[in-house]
């Protein structure tokens, strides 16, 4: 792979081929070897042996640990696109998202499902790959027969293979938007008030928003994104922004925005706008950490032009700030 990969997915510089470099020897030594001891008695590759599976499926699942934590912060595993890291780590996983990793297991580790589905449906690897289905429920393989033990020697019972998913969560503590005073503004009302636009026109909903936006108890907040000079390629700033509402689930009962990306092919730019509970944008900076990589105004005024400005931010899609709208997700 190191051999005939092109520059472009190596690294833009050492120290990001050396990053590359760890995680294509993880991609070999802690998922590649404990998949195929899970997968290739499936295929009829090897003989399936309990004790050994028992032990692959703790290695896979502390292996797909690592790469859940990572992935929490990172769209790809190095840099802002595909590198030769996630191609092999990826690839490795093809077999065990077939067959192994399934409905079940992959709700621990939704970072690791987004970032695999979106590596398995680039053009470059379906062409090598073909379709990736994931499987709904696991392929369970039986042991192979042996021959009867003799009976003052019974063979002793294999242990049960541990199980892949995740022990029960500790209660999370009471989130501190919780604790402040009661809002009449209901954040799940508007969402539905916005879904439910007649006929599309979500322009005709900033009407219900703007009689019943309690000021006090929420704040209005656009953004512009830090590094807007990097954004090349329309499938890649759309995975970027995608990956952005993935993470902001911790703050889905307390806010509602969207995320717009303007422009045109070598020239793109993210702007969103988002109402969030409280005063502030912190909590969408705690919860989210690519928030940081981006620059916020909070709106006060609300006067004919802020409020034109959201309207537009929710609501364009052929247009925006003078620029092509090429793409858009709605966080609700």
């Amino acid at each position: 792979m190191r051999f005939v990969a092109s520059k472009n997915v190596t690294g833009s510089s050492p120290f990001e081929t050396a990053q590359i470099d760890s995680w294509v020897d993880f991609a070999s030594q802690e998922l590649d070897v404990v998949a195929q001891s899970l997968v290739y008695p499936i295929i009829g590759w090897s003989e399936h042996i309990p004790e050994v599976a028992a032990q692959a499926t703790k290695d896979l699942t502390a292996a797909l640990k690592v790469l859940e934590e990572h992935l929490k912060m990172e769209t790809f595993l190095v840099g802002r696109s595909i590198t030769l890291a996630d191609i092999a780590c990826a690839n490795a996983l093809v077999l065990p998202m077939r067959m192994v990793l399934d409905d079940k297991v992959r709700k621990s580790i939704p970072c690791v499902t987004r970032w695999f589905e979106t590596c398995v449906n680039q053009p470059q690897f379906s062409k090598v790959v073909g379709p990736v289905t994931l499987v709904k429920k696991a392929v369970v393989q039986k042991a192979s027969a042996k021959k009867a033990a003799p009976k003052a020697e019974a063979a002793p019972k294999a242990e049960a293979a541990p199980s892949m998913e995740p022990a029960a969560p500790a209660a999370k503590p009471k989130n501190p938007l919780d604790l402040l005073p009661k809002s009449s503004f209901v954040i799940d009302a508007w969402k539905r008030e916005y879904s439910n636009a007649p006929n599309g026109d979500y322009y005709s909903t900033l009407k219900w928003f703007w009689e019943n936006l309690d000021k006090e108890g929420w704040s209005v907040h656009t953004m512009k994104y830090n590094f807007n000079e990097e954004l090349k390629i329309g499938f890649q700033v759309s995975n970027l922004i995608a990956g952005f509402c993935q993470r902001c689930d911790e703050v889905r009962k307390y806010a509602f925005g969207t995320m717009q990306i303007i422009g045109t092919e070598g020239a793109y730019e993210i702007v969103g706008c988002w109402v969030i509970r409280g005063n502030s944008i912190k909590p969408l900076l705690d919860a989210n950490p690519d928030a940081e990589y981006y620059t916020y105004e909070t709106l006060t005024k609300f006067d004919d032009a802020e409020k034109q400005l959201v309207a537009d931010m929710w609501c364009a899609d052929t247009t925006l700030m003078g620029k092509p709208v090429f793409d858009c997700q709605v966080f609700k």
